[in-house]
């Protein structure tokens, strides 16, 4: 496992029907929205994730966690550490962490209701906008 810097980031948005996807550079500097995935088929979902590992190099993950706004943990914030640790177990060598990620989604609809895009692309382009926000929050936090 590479760790201080080495390989790209991946970051994402967890959610039960969709998984957006980021990508940071190979410098670890700049954040970029990359897909969605569909998240009901867990098999089909973590096969897309080695895909994406494997194709860019990835080094670490960095999972969104929903907390509420005095910081605890609800629902959704246990179900994205449910799904880190899956990541841990299928995917080893990565270093995967979480990050708080509160107001990322509602950031991302706010970005794509300014923008052009068409309300049926709307909710996938959140999702991925959701992990760049996410990633880049880490990213400036010198986290990588």
């Amino acid at each position: 496992m590479a760790l201080g810097g080495a390989g790209r980031v991946m970051g994402i948005d967890y959610g039960s029907r969709r998984v957006g996807v980021a990508m940071s550079d190979s410098l670890r500097m700049v954040a970029t929205p990359l897909e969605t995935v569909e998240a009901e088929n867990v098999k089909l979902l973590f096969r897309r994730l080695r895909e994406l590992v494997e194709d860019h190099q990835v080094t670490a993950v960095v999972v969104g966690l929903p907390l509420h706004m005095d910081g605890g943990k609800g629902e959704l914030a246990l179900a994205a550490e449910a799904f880190a640790e899956k990541i841990r177990r299928q995917l080893p060598k990565l270093g995967v962490h979480l990050w708080d990620e509160r107001l990322s989604s509602a950031e991302a609809e706010r970005m794509l209701r300014h923008g052009e895009a068409k309300a049926g692309r709307r909710k996938a382009m959140r999702d991925q906008l959701a992990a760049q926000l996410i990633l880049q929050s880490w990213l400036d936090a010198g986290m990588g």
